[in-house]
């Protein structure tokens, strides 16, 4: 029989996929509970950048999400569609579309800082700065061993929490 000590390192990727499950669960029972159901937590990114810097173009934020721009532009229609942000040709080059956020979008900026400081707060719980950053560098480390690993295509981002891949994961189950 197969026994693993709690803390080896083989269960390294299980750790990581059950703290990815856990916030994602807990970030989609606070949008639904803060009244924005239907949201998931790429759309927070995107709002998060634009509570930052409004009025931005559409690469840079998927640049900063860590996201391909046709991701991006499948989470920014539904956040479009749903009234929370506006997208325009920019003044200088109209191929760049600028994202902004609407009044809607605006009126949410509360709930979702609410929500991402509490993530944070209880996420981070009993660690020492010292601890926060050590456990970054090392997290960082292993995605960047990850990346070295494999090769870059069109499967490689995961879209767990798009849209389609959201009403895919419902149809499979109905």
């Amino acid at each position: 029989m197969f026994h693993v000590s709690p803390d080896s390192p083989t269960l390294a990727p299980n750790l990581v996929s059950r703290i990815r499950h856990g916030l994602h669960k807990y970030l989609k029972q606070e949008l639904d509970r803060a009244g924005l159901p239907g949201l998931v937590p790429s759309h927070g990114l995107i709002l998060g950048c634009l509570y930052n810097e409004d009025h931005m173009p559409m690469n840079r934020i998927a640049q900063l999400i860590g996201r391909r721009k046709s991701t991006l532009t499948v989470l920014a229609d539904k956040l479009e569609n749903r009234g929370y942000i506006q997208r325009e040709a920019s003044a200088e080059d109209s191929r760049v579309k600028r994202v902004s956020l609407t009044a809607k979008g605006e009126e949410a900026r509360e709930s979702f800082e609410r929500i991402s400081r509490n993530m944070h707060e209880s996420l981070w719980q009993g660690f020492s700065e010292e601890e926060k950053r050590q456990l970054m560098r090392l997290l960082r480390r292993m995605s960047d061993n990850i990346s070295a690993m494999t090769v870059s295509s069109a499967s490689d981002e995961d879209e767990e929490d798009t849209p389609s891949a959201v009403s895919g994961r419902r149809k499979k189950t109905l």
